[in-house]
């Protein structure tokens, strides 16, 4: 198959298998109570990281 007769999405695939892959060194920790998640963080808060998510719900949160 030529360069020229190739789908965009299998260019993009070869294209992809030549490349490594960049390492995820997210951390992800939690707040647990008796067991269950309160809180889930992924990221971390310093000024070298791009991402930084809570999740948690935030009416327990109101209601304590």
């Amino acid at each position: 198959m030529a360069s020229t007769n190739k789908s965009y999405l299998q260019k993009v695939i070869d294209d992809n298998k030549e490349k490594p892959y960049k390492r995820n060194n997210s951390k992800v920790s939690d707040i647990s109570k008796d067991f269950q998640a309160q809180t889930l963080y992924i990221g971390a808060k310093s000024r070298n990281t791009k991402v930084h998510l809570r999740i948690y719900d935030k009416k327990e949160e109101q209601l304590s």
